[in-house]
């Protein structure tokens, strides 16, 4: 076994190269620049960019959809049970794992169009205001029925997709959320 070795020495030792190199100071920044600061590094508020904005709100209302859909089938799971410890187990787990990503997809879906729908309006409009968010929830609810055939589930998503993302604009507007 060699002195330079690990379990011997309880270190490392620095490579000749390294130890003969000159040790230069960390270089400062030049004159007339300044460091940039959290507020230049990050966006902060409620307005973000766009792709900001579709990633981190179709993230946040899957991971929000998959957990609560996973719950409810988790308790429809222990409804139902199992005749052996294993197979209740198998039910709850097959339950949950159902209903959580069923409704996990269609909120990130139902998100997608709620925020595209949401930037177009504010360009085209040329504000940013709550009656963007009523008018792209309508429109996000109604092109997720879309392929329905009938009238009501398409009124339906789009009257409480209009009352859920304005109320969710102005719990953010507001400080709430």
């Amino acid at each position: 076994m060699s002195s330079s070795d690990y379990l011997s020495s309880g270190g490392v030792r620095t490579p000749e190269i390294l130890a003969q190199a000159p040790r230069q100071p960390l270089r400062q920044p030049q004159q007339g620049k300044q460091a940039a600061t959290k507020d230049e590094l990050f966006l902060e508020g409620y307005g973000r960019q766009f792709g900001e904005k579709l990633t981190y709100s179709m993230g946040l209302t899957y991971g929000m959809g998959l957990l609560g859909g996973g719950a409810y089938g988790a308790l429809l799971g222990l409804r139902q049970g199992g005749a052996t410890p294993k197979l209740f187990v198998n039910s709850v787990l097959n339950s949950s794992s159902r209903y959580g990503p069923a409704l996990g997809n269609q909120c990130a879906v139902i998100t997608l169009f709620y925020v595209t729908f949401n930037n177009l309006v504010s360009w085209g409009r040329g504000a940013d205001d709550s009656g963007n968010a009523a008018v792209a929830g309508g429109l996000a609810g109604a092109l997720y029925k879309s392929a329905s055939r009938s009238w009501q589930p398409v009124a339906k998503y789009s009257s409480a997709s209009a009352v859920f993302f304005t109320a969710l604009d102005w719990g953010t507007r507001s400080g709430y959320f």
